[in-house]
């Protein structure tokens, strides 16, 4: 049956879909109007399987920037025809994307357990700052630490701004 494209039940990843060529209601303007509100943080409240995780992961694929070219993407969508101020920003920054979805845990003792092991992922994807020389070394022991699970408790109440600031001064962008 020739013209109909897959239903991506289940996909949560917007690369995916978009490299599937899976049915997506385009909601690339989001960007846009993230981008136009000027907003410092912008918060996402929608019931549960409304897309916040599916736009989430659009969002990290517009904004992160990565060896991988990620814009042909967006190609045939409603925010590469919305202008090159918009385009400018693509790909360009470091991105931190955590879901908390199974956070939900029996025990307080699982549950950090759990965010031990989300934190520690995101920590693992860029990794690579824990060999460079724009950060002191006791923030790599810490990193690193993060990384590999054996960090304090106090390390991982202040891990995604620990993440942020390492982010920005290897990467000198926000």
């Amino acid at each position: 049956m020739a013209g109909f494209k897959p239903i991506p039940i289940g996909i949560e990843d917007f690369k995916e879909i978009i490299d599937m060529n899976c049915y997506f209601v385009d909601k690339t303007m989001l960007i846009k109007d993230i981008l136009d509100s000027g907003s410092k943080v912008t918060l996402f409240t929608r019931p549960r399987r409304f897309g916040k995780t599916l736009n989430m992961s659009m969002l990290k694929r517009f904004f992160e920037k990565t060896e991988e070219d990620n814009s042909y993407l967006f190609d045939r969508l409603a925010i590469s025809g919305a202008g090159d101020k918009y385009k400018s920003y693509m790909q360009q920054y470091p991105v931190i994307s955590i879901s908390l979805k199974s956070m939900k845990q029996p025990s307080f003792e699982l549950a950090l357990t759990e965010f031990k092991k989300i934190i520690s992922n995101e920590f693992r994807r860029y990794r690579d700052i824990s060999k460079s020389d724009k950060i002191f070394d006791s923030d790599k022991e810490d990193f690193l630490n993060i990384c590999n699970r054996r960090g304090d408790y106090s390390m991982y109440n202040t891990s995604l701004n620990f993440l942020s600031n390492c982010l920005y001064g290897c990467m000198d962008k926000k």
